[in-house]
């Protein structure tokens, strides 16, 4: 039964948290029986503690290895089906083109944290993850991720003022954030960065 579930749910190559794993008529203990039993017969490999997938098998290459980004994005930041947090940093300010440096540690901003920060090693990754200063959803995990961008800017930027104002505009504009929006997340909003939405002009791209 279990190992249809998993097939079904999770498929190869994706990680499997033991602590979310949750069958109907089967008790907790019998679940981490189970799993401990599709390990033994190599239906299941442990990625590490708590954290199992399925390998995908090849006849040259022999069994496939779980990308620890992977783990990071479902465990932090989101599921198939939910976002419950999102990277900030260096790593977004990479994304946004505002520096070619790749950082050393990747930070993530979660509800899946209750700490002010704390950084952990996930396979050969090192993660600093922090707890949300308002719960992330699927509808507001952008514009904080932005907001965070810009109160950052000045420490990550390798390109003049002008330029990375230049870039967050045209971030918000892609993204069409909203001014209902931006008041959704107000608790989130640091007075710093509520500045910077007024010098740089960036407020009046967000859409009544």
């Amino acid at each position: 039964m279990l190992k249809t579930y998993l097939m079904e749910n999770y498929g190869y190559n994706e990680p499997i948290f033991l602590n979310d794993l949750t069958i109907q008529g089967l008790s907790e203990n019998a679940v981490r029986q189970a799993v401990k039993r599709l390990v033994a017969n190599g239906f299941l490999e442990r990625y590490d503690n708590g954290i199992y997938y399925i390998p995908k098998r090849d006849g040259l290459l022999g069994k496939s290895y779980l990308d620890p980004s992977l783990v990071i994005m479902r465990k932090y930041i989101q599921s198939k089906s939910e976002i419950y947090g999102y990277v900030t940093g260096e790593s977004f300010a990479n994304q946004l083109g505002l520096t070619t440096q790749m950082p050393a540690v990747i930070e993530v901003v979660t509800n899946r944290e209750a700490t002010n920060g704390r950084t952990i090693t996930v396979g050969s990754e090192r993660v600093r993850i922090k707890k949300a200063p308002v719960m992330v959803s699927d509808s507001n995990a952008d514009l904080l991720q932005l907001l965070d961008s810009i109160g950052q800017a000045e420490k990550y930027t390798e390109l003049s003022i002008h330029e990375t104002i230049d870039i967050l505009i045209s971030y918000v504009r892609k993204k069409c954030f909203t001014k209902d929006q931006l008041s959704e997340v107000i608790p989130a909003l640091t007075g710093a960065t509520a500045k910077k939405l007024i010098e740089w002009g960036m407020i009046y791209e967000f859409a009544s």
